[in-house]
């Protein structure tokens, strides 16, 4: 199920696809989207707007949406793209998770490799 969602400009709204329901696709979508970008800026904003790509079913604003043309995302009001960035967090998550920390107890387990295994 896909939620509405506000956008700063009065009256208007983002309709975003539940996270729970991407797939590996939407990944490599996504990975395709940033591939050979050189500037850690550059890339981040590939990637922002691949999720959007991915991630939006509809809006009121009046432009397509961006998985019809992605260049549509310019032509959005500041604070409208500033608040989509921050909707779009679950969905980067869903398709990002971060790395996972060993607990205390795996650290301390003496079994537990210390260094890779090819060192």
């Amino acid at each position: 199920m896909s939620d509405r969602h506000p956008l700063a400009t009065e009256g208007s709204w983002v309709q975003l696809r539940d996270p729970r329901t991407l797939k590996s696709g939407d990944k490599r979508r996504v990975l395709r989207a940033i591939r050979g970008g050189d500037e850690t800026g550059e890339v981040a904003l590939s990637m922002l707007d691949a999720i959007a790509v991915v991630a939006i079913e509809s809006w009121s604003l009046t432009l397509p949406v961006p998985a019809q043309d992605a260049a549509v995302l310019d032509l959005m009001e500041i604070a409208d793209y500033d608040r989509l960035s921050d909707l779009l967090g679950p969905t980067q998550e869903a398709l990002f998770p971060a790395s996972v920390e060993a607990t205390p107890e795996q650290a301390e387990d003496e079994k537990s490799p210390t260094e890779p295994s090819a060192a």
